[in-house]
C-alpha cells in the first residue's frame, strides 16, 4: 500500500518590497501634452504656408511673369513704329507698367519679386530692364532661357513684327524662407504660447484639484477606517472612487470573517483544552491512595489523550480552511493528475477504514490531468474520504468515482451513512455547524474545507441522497479549465 507523505519547508517571511519612488508627474505629462499639441499645430501649419509658398506662389507668379510679358510686348508694338525716332517713349511705358506691378504687390501686401526683362527685334536688344544694382539680391543668368528654382522665365513673341519679350521674375515667397520671414511667422507663437500656458497651467492645477483632494482624503484616515469615500460627482473620477469604496468594502469583509474566524476557533478550541487542564490536574494530585485509583487514572489519561486529539484535529482542520480560504489569485495552480492524487489520498486514510472494516473503492480512468494546488484539493479529498468512512456503518462500502462530464470532470463520493437532510444541506458548508443529535466527534469544518478548496478551483460541490434514499452523495464539478 503506497504511502505518501509531504511537510512545507519553513522559511522566513520575506521583507514587504519597497514602493519605487514616483518620479512620472501627471500633470506634467498632461501639461507638456498640451505643449507638444500646441508646437504640432504650430508646426503644421508652418509646412501649409511653406507649401503654399513654393506651390501656389510659383505657379500665381508665372501666371502674373506671363501677363506682364504680354503687357511689354503690347507696348513694344505699339511704339514699335517710332522707337528708333522716339525710344523714350517705349521706355516710359514699360517703366509706368512697371510702377504699376510694384503697386499691384504692394497693396496687397507683399515685397514686390525683382525682375529682369529684354525687348528684341530682328536679333537687336532694343530695351532692357535689369537687376545688377538691386542691393545684394540674386540677379538672373540672362543668358539661361528657362526657368529654375530661384527665377521664372517666360517669352512673348510677336512674329508680325519680329518681336522677341523675354522676362524673368523672381519666384515669389523667398523672404518666407529667409530669417526675416522665419522670425515673422514664429512672432506670433513665441508672443501667444506663454499666455497659452499660464492659462492651461492655472485651469490643469484647478482640474487635478478633486484627485488631490481624494488622495488627502485616503491619507488623512488611520488604518482602522475602512469607511466609505464620499461619491465624486465628475464622471471621470467616479470609477476610481468606487473602485477604492469597493476594495474597502472587501478588505471590511475580510476583516470581519477574520475576526469571527478567531473568535470560532477560540470557542472550538477551548473544550478540548478545558478536558486536557482538568484530566492533568487530576494525574498531577498527590492524594492518599483510594480504592480504584489506578482505574480513576487510566480514565484521565484516556480523557486527556481524547482531547489531545480532538485539539490536533481542529488545529489541522482550522489550518485547512484557512489555506483553502486564500484569493484565487495567491494558490499556484499547476497541472497534476488528479486521478494518481485520488488514489494517493486514499491510500493515507485507508487505516481508520481498515479498523471499521469499511470498504473504498476507486472507479477513475487512468489518468485525468487538471490545473490544480496539490495541497488545497489534497485537503478537500481526504475531508471528503474521511466524513464518508466516519458516517458510515462498519461492514459498508465507501464509492469514490472520477468521470467526464460536459462541463469538465466530476469527482463523486458516495457513502452508506445517515446522509444529511435536505434542510441542512446549505448550512453544513458553514464553519463549525453540525447536525443536531450527532453521534460522531468533529469540528464541522470539513465541508467548509471542501468548499472553499472547490471555489479556488472554480468547482462547484452538490450534495444529495444516494440510491433508494441512503447515504450522501457528493459531487465535486471541475471545469475543464480551472
Amino acid at each position: 500500500m503506497l504511502q505518501q507523505a509531504s511537510s512545507a519547508p519553513s522559511s522566513a517571511a520575506p521583507a514587504a518590497p519597497v514602493a519605487p519612488v514616483a518620479n512620472a508627474s501627471l500633470f506634467g505629462r498632461t501639461f507638456g501634452s498640451f505643449f507638444l499639441v500646441v508646437a504640432t499645430i504650430w508646426c503644421v501649419l508652418m509646412v501649409r504656408e511653406f507649401r503654399e509658398v513654393s506651390v501656389v506662389n510659383t505657379r500665381n507668379g508665372q501666371a502674373a511673369n506671363k501677363m506682364w510679358a504680354e503687357q511689354a510686348k503690347q507696348q513694344a508694338l505699339l511704339w514699335s513704329e517710332r522707337w528708333d525716332q522716339e525710344p523714350e517713349l517705349l521706355q516710359r511705358g514699360l517703366a509706368e507698367q512697371e510702377h504699376l506691378r510694384e503697386q499691384e504687390w504692394m497693396e496687397i501686401g507683399y515685397e514686390p519679386p525683382v525682375i529682369a526683362l529684354q525687348v528684341w527685334q530682328g536679333g537687336r536688344l532694343i530695351y532692357r530692364q535689369g537687376p545688377p544694382e538691386l542691393d545684394n539680391r540674386l540677379t538672373p543668368d540672362e543668358q539661361k532661357f528657362e526657368s529654375d528654382a530661384s527665377w521664372l522665365y517666360v517669352e512673348a513673341r510677336a512674329p508680325e513684327r519680329d518681336i522677341v519679350v523675354r522676362r524673368w521674375q523672381e519666384v515669389p515667397g523667398d523672404w518666407h524662407f529667409s530669417a526675416q520671414g522665419l522670425i515673422y511667422y514664429a512672432r506670433p507663437l513665441f508672443y501667444s504660447l506663454p499666455i497659452m500656458l499660464i492659462v492651461a497651467w492655472i485651469l490643469l492645477r484647478a482640474g487635478f484639484s478633486p484627485l488631490r483632494r481624494i488622495g488627502q482624503q485616503i491619507s488623512q484616515r488611520s488604518a482602522k477606517d475602512l469607511s466609505q469615500l464620499p461619491p465624486s460627482p465628475f464622471k471621470e473620477l467616479a470609477p476610481v472612487v468606487d473602485s477604492v469604496n469597493g476594495l474597502m468594502a472587501r478588505l471590511q469583509e475580510r476583516l470581519e470573517r477574520e475576526r469571527e474566524f478567531l473568535l470560532d476557533a477560540a470557542h472550538e478550541m477551548k473544550t478540548p483544552l478545558a478536558v486536557i487542564q482538568l484530566n492533568a490536574e487530576s494525574l498531577q494530585q498527590d492524594a492518599p491512595p483510594r480504592p480504584n485509583e489506578a482505574e480513576r487514572r487510566r480514565e484521565a489519561v484516556l480523557r486527556m489523550n481524547e482531547g489531545v486529539r480532538r485539539a490536533t484535529h481542529t488545529v489541522h482542520q482550522l489550518l485547512a480552511l484557512a489555506r483553502s480560504g486564500a484569493d484565487h489569485e495567491a494558490i499556484d495552480l499547476r497541472r497534476l493528475d488528479l486521478v494518481a492524487l485520488v488514489r494517493d489520498r486514499i491510500v493515507l486514510s485507508s487505516q481508520l477504514a481498515l479498523q471499521r472494516g469499511i470498504e473504498v473503492e476507486l472507479e477513475a480512468p487512468e489518468s485525468c490531468e487538471l490545473p490544480m494546488n496539490r495541497e488545497s484539493i489534497g485537503a478537500m479529498i481526504d475531508n471528503l474520504v474521511d466524513n464518508a468512512v466516519k458516517y458510515s456503518p462498519s461492514g459498508s462500502l465507501v464509492r469514490v468515482s472520477l468521470s467526464p462530464s460536459e462541463a469538465g470532470v466530476e469527482l463523486s463520493v458516495l457513502d452508506q451513512g445517515p446522509g444529511i437532510p435536505a434542510a441542512f444541506r446549505q448550512k453544513v458548508f458553514e464553519r463549525f455547524f453540525r447536525l443536531p443529535d450527532q453521534s460522531q466527534s468533529g469540528s464541522g469544518l470539513g465541508l467548509a474545507i471542501v468548499e472553499r478548496a472547490a471555489a479556488q478551483h472554480g468547482a462547484q460541490v452538490r450534495l444529495s441522497e444516494g440510491p433508494e434514499g441512503r447515504g450522501l452523495h457528493v459531487t465535486v464539478s471541475f471545469p475543464r479549465e480551472a
